[in-house]
């Protein structure tokens, strides 16, 4: 039986925009590199990963890159790890996009997407895909809640309705295993 695979993840600083769908867009956050890197480094330090996770997104990417600096281990990039696609809403302000579409796409959440975005089975399936091809051993991920939530769902063994009941705040941990 081979060792567990270990995962804490945390959900990166809070953005510097809101009213808008962000999902795969770069938005800015409220904390540079180094202070998001500073408030979670001790708890990702106790953990002990060998790897640290995150998506292309800067907002992931720059803060997780440093503490794999600091602490010595690989930083590796995923773009299964990225947020949902919000497709032709990407950028907008919610209230740009008509009422009528975001009530078509909230009315089946789980099986519709937004225009030309990701349904939420697509984006389940890339993260499982990931999560599944984890080596055994302790993993840092500096993560989107949406893939926290996927997480939720494929590790956590969480129906989508409770895991997004679940609210996951800015710098917020979670740990799975298998």
């Amino acid at each position: 039986m081979s060792p567990p695979v270990r995962l804490l993840a945390i959900r990166h600083a809070p953005v510097a925009v809101e009213g808008i769908f962000y999902g795969q867009s770069d938005v800015p956050t409220r904390l540079n590199t180094t202070e998001a890197a500073d408030r979670i480094e001790h708890s990702v330090a106790r953990f002990t990963p060998a790897v640290i996770w995150s998506s292309d997104a800067v907002r992931c990417r720059e803060p997780a890159a440093l503490l794999a600096t600091r602490l010595g281990v690989p930083h590796r990039i995923d773009e299964r790890l990225r947020e949902m696609s919000y497709g032709e809403w990407e950028g907008r302000a919610w209230g740009d996009v008509p009422r009528a579409e975001v009530d078509e796409w909230m009315a089946a959440w789980q099986t519709r997407s937004p225009p030309g975005g990701e349904t939420v089975a697509a984006f389940q399936e890339r993260v499982a895909a990931w999560w599944d091809d984890l080596e055994s051993g302790a993993h840092f991920l500096m993560a989107h809640a949406g893939v926290v939530h996927c997480l939720d769902v494929v590790a956590g063994g969480l129906a989508w309705e409770e895991t997004v009941e679940q609210r996951l705040d800015f710098l917020e941990s979670k740990h799975f295993e298998r």
